[in-house]
């Protein structure tokens, strides 16, 4: 059988509808490589970020998880995000119950980053898909990831 392509998106549907009727890419086919890296720590933020560059992943690095609640609604947001639970202001179990309540929480996939022992706690928290216990061997990050990208 021959494959279809799916027509242009009709620039007066909006994308939420054209995704329902099947008209658009999903955003985690169109994305699957990207991601959102919420880690506090400077250092921590840029080896990962460097880590995951080098394995050809696009990181959007972010310090804390309110930049990330105001990334959520962009139209090319990540659907995989690597979440540090001890972020400064908003922390990460007030994002993981942000996303959760959201209507598209679907398309999220979350990969917990703690040194908390509680952190095992949330691993049945909608849209968390791996809990990764701090300090953590930069290649069990990178095969986490690659396992949910």
């Amino acid at each position: 059988m021959p494959r279809t392509k799916n027509p242009p998106p009709d620039p007066e549907v909006p994308p939420s509808l054209a995704r329902a009727a099947g008209t658009v890419p999903s955003t985690r086919s169109v994305d699957a490589r990207s991601l959102l890296l919420v880690e506090a720590d400077v250092d921590n933020r840029e080896s990962i970020a460097e880590a995951l560059q080098s394995e050809a992943f696009r990181v959007h690095p972010l310090a804390t998880a309110a930049e990330a609640l105001k990334v959520l609604d962009g139209p090319r947001c990540p659907s995989l995000i690597l979440l540090d639970l001890s972020t400064p202001g908003l922390g990460g179990r007030e994002l993981l119950a942000a996303v959760a309540l959201r209507p598209d929480r679907d398309r999220f996939r979350i990969i917990l980053m703690s040194a908390a022992p509680e952190a095992e706690a949330l691993a049945t928290r909608p849209c968390v898909v791996e809990v990764l216990h701090k300090p953590f061997a930069l290649e069990k990050l990178l095969a986490a990831v690659r396992r949910h990208a």
